[in-house]
């Protein structure tokens, strides 16, 4: 068929543009488009340099952090290393510079994997940790994740993790706890918790370093490695670990990993975070000269008297080795690498992360089986690990350990600030012409007033950092019933902690629309009674029925609970919106020592409180009180037995 005269005249055009298109090279530039990148591996607290030029020496010209997303315009070579020329926007200003291809990692479009989506439900990973977790594998698709499902909630962990002396960091202030026992108020100096300044970490930033979503990259991910023994591992791969001066030890390394059944690239990363320096002869600070030592894990390596005499940590290091019988450098790789195979590998502590984080049992419980106190270890030394792997590891199929502990927060804990310091204690707190009970102590966060008939109050609260912030209280208006009246103080870091003083009052007006209680299951009058043992809290909320607002829980120390049972001495408190209304404590009876049952341990605490052993006082003495006549007998024991034993079905 002749082609007609307007397809002859579209063809030579579409020719014409081939033929310059294939003249300049560019034919397949036109259908791809410029690679983007995303930084990370940046230390926390660190940050990646744009300069000008191609060069260490090149003028800074912007900082970018871990999650910053680049488009690479070119590679580039300078000062032995690889740039990438990049474009950014950043607070709505344009920047184009040079920064390491080091810490730019080439995004992938992740296209749906069915068998991955459907190896990560399984597991049970939640949809935060999903997202992270498929950028990972657009990378690495032979990398095996596996989910910890652990037995805590994310709160639980984190009060536990977060008490004094548990985790430590060096600087700056703002990440310092001033939490009870981290602080000493009287000199005015934090709690060392080894030598250094090393002293305990805030809550916050402990916060920040246990929560796994912060740590899912291709970087970061290495700290939920399995560290188990894999004969994939070789002498090569052992050095490309180690620090110049250590890698000649990498075969006698190798021997100890196979022979303790830990992982070699884990010994050898954990050997460069130490960075020991008994290696032979110490001299030490004792006027002793230890020779033939070795403690490349630092093992006893604190300042403190271990020995009958105060020394420093790396003379009790060399000690502890010396009576270890590590004379060379195989029997202490042996030695030190199966202390850590049967005191953590092999009880459940298998990676970087439960190393550090206690949180699974492996028969020895929970949060005290730590081997690190730098909160920042895991983080660091996965980093360590990351930055040796061999092509041959990058492509194979690596298994990680990941932890998902219940009820998470919503986002995950965010970095603290590094700037001022966690200061946001008050020296006094005052009600005008009223006592608080308890008593006024800065770690107190909740009291309570009792005003008789007072229509007003005045609250003030006495600053101990002059710099920080307070608010709230002042005189405040009353109704009848129960007020909460909130002091916040915010630190120059910006951490905050809430003081609250509720006043009762029969005085002030009847709040408008105040909450009221439907429900006719419990009886309330000063106290919530007719609470069956082992009542779920959600179903005791419900139960309650509450219109024109909202009923919460609280324990005896102030803090909400959401999840378990309720239990006697824990506070129902009625809200309106953010302001509460009314509050009454509630009385299981039987359950004595508060936790929600009826059990021996509740005879116990009776059998001794009758016995003049050990008095049970407060809401337990009247949870004691079973039959209700005021006083706590051999007859009070007698029906919780009947009660536990299932003779009889309610003690209400």
């Amino acid at each position: 068929m002749a082609m007609t005269r307007r397809k002859w005249i579209s063809f030579l055009l579409c020719l014409c543009l081939l033929t310059t298109l294939l003249a300049n090279g560019v034919l397949f530039a036109l259908a791809a488009t410029k690679a983007t990148g995303t930084v990370f591996g940046i230390d926390p607290g660190s940050y990646l340099s744009v300069r000008k030029t191609a060069s260490t020496s090149g003028t800074l010209i912007d900082k970018i952090y871990n999650d910053q997303v680049v488009t690479i315009e070119d590679t580039v070579s300078g000062s032995n290393k690889t740039w990438y020329k990049i474009s950014y926007t950043k607070n709505g200003q344009a920047y184009t510079g040079y920064s390491s291809a080091e810490f730019i990692r080439i995004n992938k479009t992740y296209e749906t994997d069915e068998d991955f989506e459907t190896h990560l439900t399984k597991q049970g990973f939640p949809e935060d940790y999903k997202v992270k977790l498929r950028e990972i594998h657009a990378h690495h698709p032979q990398w095996v994740f596996m989910a910890d499902k652990l037995t805590m909630t994310w709160s639980t962990a984190l009060k536990e993790e977060s008490k004094a002396l548990k985790n430590a960091i060096t600087k700056p202030d703002a990440w310092k706890s001033m939490e009870y026992g981290a602080y000493n108020w009287s000199t005015g100096k934090y709690v060392e918790v080894d030598s250094g300044g090393w002293v305990t970490a805030a809550p916050a930033v402990v916060a920040y370093y246990m929560d796994p979503r912060n740590w899912l990259d291709t970087s970061y991910v290495f700290q939920f490695e399995n560290l188990q023994y894999s004969d994939k591992h070789t002498v090569d791969g052992v050095k490309a670990i180690l620090p110049s001066g250590l890698d000649k030890f990498a075969e006698d390394l190798l021997k100890a990993a196979k022979e303790t059944k830990v992982s070699a690239y884990f010994l050898a990363t954990r050997m460069r975070q130490e960075g020991s320096k008994i290696l032979g002869t110490w001299e030490g600070d004792d006027g002793v000269t230890y020779k033939n030592v070795y403690n490349f894990f630092n093992y006893g390596a604190y300042a403190g008297d271990q020995y009958g005499a105060y020394r420093g940590a790396v003379t009790n290091g060399a000690i502890y080795a010396q009576r270890q019988g590590w004379d060379t450098p195989y029997k202490c790789l042996v030695g030190s690498a199966k202390k850590i195979g049967d005191g953590y590998i092999n009880k459940e502590q298998n990676t970087l992360y439960y190393q550090k984080f206690d949180v699974t049992d492996g028969g020895n419980g929970f949060y005290g089986h730590q081997y690190m106190t730098n909160v920042q270890a895991p983080s660091s030394e996965g980093k360590i690990r990351a930055n040796s792997l061999t092509d041959a590891e990058k492509n194979g199929a690596l298994t990680f350990i990941i932890p998902v502990y219940m009820e998470m927060s919503k986002t995950a804990a965010p970095k603290p600030s590094e700037t001022g310091n966690n200061n946001n204690f008050l020296d006094s707190l005052t009600v005008k012409g009223h006592s608080l009970t308890p008593s006024f102590d800065r770690y107190d966060m909740t009291y309570s007033v009792h005003a008789g008939n007072a229509t007003q109050i005045e609250v003030t609260g006495v600053l101990n950092n002059k710099d920080a912030k307070l608010t709230g209280g002042g005189k405040v208006q009353l109704f009848k019933g129960d007020n909460e009246v909130k002091l916040t103080v915010t630190a120059t870091s910006g951490e905050q902690r809430t003081y609250t003083v509720i006043v009762t009052t029969t005085g002030g007006e009847e709040r408008p629309d105040a909450p009221v209680i439907t429900g006719k299951i419990y009886s309330i009058s000063d106290t919530v009674t007719k609470v069956e043992p082992q009542t779920a809290l959600d179903k005791f909320i419900g139960n309650l029925a509450v219109s024109n607002g909202t009923a919460k829980i609280f324990t005896t120390d102030g803090k909400e609970k959401t999840t378990g049972h309720v239990a006697t001495g824990d506070i129902l408190r009625l809200y309106s919106g953010e302001v509460l209304c009314a509050s009454y404590p509630i009385l299981i009876y039987g359950d004595v020592n508060g936790d929600g049952k009826v059990s021996s341990i509740d005879l116990r605490m009776m059998q001794k409180h009758i016995l003049n052993v050990a008095s049970v006082e407060h809401y337990s003495l009247i949870a004691a009180d079973v039959n209700k006549d005021d006083k706590i007998s051999s007859i009070d024991l007698r029906m919780s037995q009947k009660y536990i034993l299932g003779i009889t079905t309610t003690l209400q």
